[in-house]
């Protein structure tokens, strides 16, 4: 009788493998959610966490357990088979999805059968159990999870690995990889019609989402076509909204590259690793840059208002809250956030009542301003004062003088307005439609969303910046008088610093010039501590005093990184470990330093560990993140990292004790690093000599 059972099960599996060989599955027709049970400790390819799964959540008999995996080109999950042991990675993952509430303790999961035990069943903890195949038990399921690891350079959307999801108007078919269900180029917005703010596309049909979408228009290609977005998640839900209480929450991450360049699909923005260790649904977007997003002007009737790139994030944001919830997704529980012009767009939206309600919780990585032209008094610049920049772009295309100059403008080939932009140096405007006055009102009482914020640096931000390999600086190495009249005239921080001569700090009490050492080294040092101030740490930390002090947002969680790994696309010298040596010696913390790490992408972004520490750090700052999104602090419970099994973070957390949320009365930040920790602010003598003391944003 058990011989006939387990050959009946074959058949079946096999009917399965050959269904899925002719339509790839939708999370409908399985009739359950699925979530990817992978305990991932970001060693990618690496890791000794070889056991992953899907599970199929609804309970089904036996027959429909083998089906299901059947349609997903998968079988039955066996503990005996190689790498695959409980205790390699599933009896994290299924303790999570106890702690989550979904799940008992004693519950039991299909698996696969051996000889003379056609009907086997696993539990939460391990424990094999061979059931009675006549008594139709109905159990959650745990399939095989074939798929391979994605890295910057390659990625198997095959068949196989494909799954579609129904949105309600739309069918959307992405893949997944070892450690999520992926949707790469999904379309968000109707085709762009330039300098027309975008539109939410939501007609009906059906698309893949198999690769990245066409980038936005810069230096090295792009297309005007280009408003798409990735999604990253580990769940898939069988319906919405009833089943809202297991939707995941939302982290939408909006790139930098000031406003010119990069896009959601940078090898460094992905996302999967973040979603999968943080179980959040993670989305990218791309957003139109440079002139074709932020070309402005007054002149009547010609519609060109500005801000269009921030206006297709908020696109990208309305199609989230609609759509969002069928990836698994609260449209309820969304973060925005990211570095540089990421963090300066999710400032920008927090002043924005056209985002309003759109986001829940912002994180602010590496905010640029102080003495950058425009950004002194926290302002920004209006459509009348566009004039000059709009009447030089008119005069370069030769549109000044057609017949209708505006409608030149309009239609001349994208590949003639590009080249155009000699100097492709944009800013947000205020047009009364996206932005009414401040990029971030911290002092006057203009419109700001009411929510947390997590809000910091890099400890060097701007080394990256004076690096001759990237400045191309060839004066005087030893002068710190000339390397600052460089950076304050040179076009090397969004315009030349129109505000203040930075020579001033050359002989200044509050920067001494150390001795002793390499003339050169020294006046590099002290050169990146006066432009880390002026255009990045002294206004955040401004912004963070001011925004307590006026009672703005819930919460601010204020930080300064003192570890980091530049992307591979955007480093020198300076910004990484001297030769030989390690993340503990001495290096300059550079511009987009934490984006690898905060994503959890090193090794998928080809970084490879410098040190023990370089990837526990990640899952800390990962950690910290995502419980951020969960539950707008970082500080995870000690029961979730227990549940998990994060104990790098665990210990971490125990040693570093609580990121204190800001108080203006007694402020302090978190030193993220290696064993951090609460500390007082940095540079506050040297910002206040500088004229960017805590309250010169609310002058």
């Amino acid at each position: 009788m058990a011989s006939k059972s387990l050959a009946f099960l074959s058949a079946v599996y096999c009917l399965g493998q050959a269904t899925l060989v002719q339509a790839v599955p939708e999370v409908s027709s399985l009739q359950s959610s699925l979530t990817i049970l992978k305990d991932n400790d970001l060693w990618e390819q690496h890791t000794t966490r070889t056991a992953s799964a899907i599970l199929v959540e609804a309970a089904k008999t036996l027959t429909n357990a083998q089906a299901a995996c059947a349609a997903l080109s998968e079988s039955l999950w066996a503990p005996e088979a190689q790498g695959q042991a409980f205790s390699a990675g599933l009896n994290n993952t299924l303790s999570y999805q106890r702690y989550l509430g979904k799940f008992t303790k004693n519950e039991l999961y299909w698996i696969a059968p051996v000889a003379n035990k056609p009907c086997r069943a696993i539990s939460g903890t391990g424990e094999i159990k061979t059931l009675d195949c006549g008594r139709n038990y109905r159990l959650p399921t745990l399939c095989t999870h074939s798929a391979p690891v994605s890295n910057m350079e390659t990625s198997d959307s095959s068949s196989q690995y494909q799954i579609t999801v129904n949105t309600g108007k739309h069918k959307i078919t992405g893949f997944r990889d070892s450690a999520g269900f992926r949707f790469d180029g999904v379309r968000y917005a109707n085709p762009a019609q330039r300098f027309k703010h975008s539109t939410v596309f939501d007609s009906p049909g059906s698309s893949n989402a198999l690769a990245f979408g066409d980038k936005c228009i810069q230096g090295d290609g792009g297309s005007e076509d280009c408003l798409f977005l990735n999604i990253a998640t580990p769940y898939l839900p069988h319906a919405f909204p009833g089943h809202s209480k297991d939707l995941k929450p939302v982290m939408f991450i909006i790139h930098g590259g000031g406003y010119t360049h990069n896009s959601g699909n940078m090898v460094n923005y992905d996302g999967v690793n973040l979603a999968s260790r943080g179980d959040v649904v993670v989305v990218k977007l791309n957003y139109r840059l440079g002139i074709f997003g932020f070309l402005a002007t007054d002149t009547p009737g010609s519609g060109i208002t500005g801000n269009f790139g921030v206006g297709d994030m908020i696109t990208a944001l309305k199609w989230v809250s609609a759509n969002i919830a069928a990836f698994g997704g609260d449209p309820k529980r969304v973060t925005i956030g990211g570095e540089s012009a990421g963090a300066g767009s999710t400032m920008l939206l927090m002043a924005s009542k056209a985002a309003k309600g759109l986001f829940h919780a912002g994180i602010i990585e590496s905010p640029v301003g102080g003495y950058t032209t425009n950004q002194l008094a926290n302002n920004l610049p209006t459509l009348a004062e566009s004039n000059p920049g709009f009447q030089n772009i008119l005069t370069s295309t030769g549109c000044a003088s057609a017949a209708n100059p505006i409608n030149c403008i309009k239609t001349i080939p994208a590949a003639d307005l590009f080249a155009a932009d000699a100097v492709p140096i944009w800013s947000a405007v205020k047009d009364d439609i996206i932005i009414r006055n401040y990029d971030f009102p911290v002092a006057s009482r203009e419109y700001l969303a009411d929510v947390p914020i997590i809000m910091g640096v890099e400890r060097d931000e701007w080394a990256i910046f004076l690096s001759s390999e990237f400045s191309g600086y060839s004066g005087d190495t030893s002068s710190v008088h000339d390397y600052l009249e460089f950076a304050g005239t040179s076009e090397m921080v969004f315009g030349t610093v129109q505000d203040r001569n930075l020579t001033d700090f050359a002989n200044h009490p509050a920067f001494p010039l150390y001795t002793g050492g390499d003339p050169a080294q020294a006046a590099f040092n002290l050169t990146v501590r006066v432009l880390g101030n002026a255009f990045s740490r002294c206004k955040a930390w401004s912004q963070a005093y001011l925004l307590s002090k006026n009672d703005r947002v819930p919460k601010i969680f204020l930080y300064e990184s003192n570890r980091t790994y530049q992307p591979t696309l955007f480093t020198v010298a300076e910004c990484q470990p001297p030769i030989g040596g390690t993340p503990a010696d001495e290096y300059f913390k550079c511009h987009s330093g934490m984006v690898d790490t905060a994503l959890g992408a090193l090794i998928w972004s080809g970084l490879m560990p410098r040190d023990a520490q370089d990837i526990p750090f990640s899952q800390l700052i990962v950690d910290y993140w995502s419980t951020f999104a969960w539950n707008h602090e970082p500080n995870p419970k000690k029961k979730y990292l227990e549940a998990r099994g994060y104990w790098n973070t665990l210990g971490q957390v125990n040693r570093a004790g609580e990121w204190e949320p800001f108080k203006w009365r007694r402020p302090t930040m978190r030193r993220l690093q290696w064993d951090g920790y609460q500390s007082g602010l940095t540079e506050i003598e040297q910002c206040s000599a500088m004229g960017l003391g805590f309250t010169y944003l609310g002058n």
